[in-house]
């Protein structure tokens, strides 16, 4: 296990109509908050209301910018953060899934530093100060309410990189899981996914030969997501299974599951992220199409995590009376079916992609292994894992 430090500041606070302590917990921030949010679905909820009033009752004066979109881009960040400065807030109430928090971070940043916010964005600027963010999670895949990343995609560009800073971790998140009753199957299950993929890239790409604790984390919980999906998938309203979709979605990806873990990487984010950004495909959705293909390209390397995933997280039995070969095609084989049983898209034409431009994923896609030192890949290497998306 290597060296590492784990920070995880946030104050969680779980459970039925915790939104209802919103005010009493956010007042220490300030009088004035930028509420932002995206488009009708807190309004058609009630969460909406219930914030108003709550910041109402603790003297606290709300700026509005709503419209964030599923993958929110710097213009719409960039005017918030005009917004937040012209009005002077204090902080900011982020009232969403992943995206809203993500690009609350990014005002959070480009309203504290000078520096322009695509620097801050790209890296090429550091965050030297934040506002705080309060954050009321509504759609749990990212683990955003409690990390210190915020993805962001820059239209002009086409490009989809991270902000990263330890002063962006929100202080405060409210976890409701009867707030997402209403989230539709098909994007309960990209969520889902969402979720274990987090986990996953690090339980595929490790190099360690004795990781129990990582792998035990990472197979128990992708093992919860999935029970917990199949009875949201039968009742939308299923508050234990919600509940524990929430709970996994806030641990997968605030640094525990891959903390000290030797050789973990992101190698299908890298190549997700080039397909959201250029074609606009739910991110979620997205990581359905590259995980199957990158697995089935990088088999000869990874056949044994490939078994061990099969076994320990698909519930796979007989894998030892095959050849290692046929065992782990057996295993691609079955999380495709696993993933098309949910509702996922398994390839770029599913996902509405009719005539992609493989050369333009690429490009990015080398430019991330660059941002994120990921090592290994070749143009060559990507194209031909992104044909396997076709």
């Amino acid at each position: 296990m290597t060296n590492f430090e784990f920070y995880s500041p946030t104050k969680v606070i779980f459970g039925k109509d915790v939104v209802s302590m919103l005010g009493q917990e956010a007042k220490e921030f300030g009088g004035k908050a930028l509420l932002l949010y995206g488009h009708e679905s807190i309004r058609k909820n009630g969460l909406y209301d219930l914030i108003v009033k709550q910041c109402a009752d603790a003297g606290i004066e709300l700026v509005e910018h709503s419209g964030v979109s599923p993958n929110p881009v710097l213009s719409h960040a960039s005017e918030g953060v005009r917004i937040a400065r012209e009005a002077g807030v204090e902080f900011i109430i982020a009232a969403g899934g992943g995206s809203v928090i993500d690009e609350s971070k990014v005002i959070s940043a480009g309203t504290a530093n000078d520096a322009p916010l695509w620097d801050l964005v790209s890296r090429k600027a550091p965050v030297e100060k934040a506002l705080p963010i309060v954050a009321i999670q509504t759609l749990p895949a990212t683990s955003s309410e409690t990390n210190q990343v915020g993805v962001l995609t820059n239209k002009e560009t086409n490009e989809k990189f991270s902000i990263k800073s330890p002063l962006l971790v929100p202080a405060k998140a409210f976890l409701d899981p009867q707030l997402t009753f209403t989230i539709p199957k098909k994007y309960s299950a990209y969520a889902c996914f969402d979720i274990m993929s987090h986990m996953l890239e690090g339980y595929f790409t490790m190099t360690a030969d004795f990781a129990p604790a990582h792998e035990g984390f990472v197979e128990g919980l992708s093992g919860a997501v999935k029970i917990s999906l199949d009875r949201i998938l039968k009742d939308p309203e299923d508050y234990e299974a919600r509940a524990n979709v929430m709970w996994v979605a806030m641990l997968a990806w605030n640094g525990i599951a891959k903390a000290g873990l030797e050789g973990a990487a992101l190698p299908n984010h890298m190549l997700e992220h080039p397909l959201s950004a250029v074609y606009d495909v739910a991110h979620g959705a997205g990581l359905t199409i590259v995980f199957p293909a990158w697995l089935e390209y990088r088999k000869k390397e990874i056949g044994g995590r490939i078994l061990r995933f099969g076994e320990k997280i698909l519930g796979m039995d007989g894998l030892a009376d095959l050849s290692e070969e046929a065992a782990v095609d057996k295993v691609i084989a079955a999380f495709r079916e696993w993933l098309s049983s949910i509702g996922c898209p398994l390839t770029m034409r599913e996902a509405g992609v009719e005539n992609p431009d493989i050369g333009e994923l690429v490009k990015q896609a080398l430019t991330l292994c660059e941002f994120w030192g990921i090592k290994g890949y070749s143009a060559d290497d990507l194209e031909a894992i992104y044909r396997l998306c076709l």
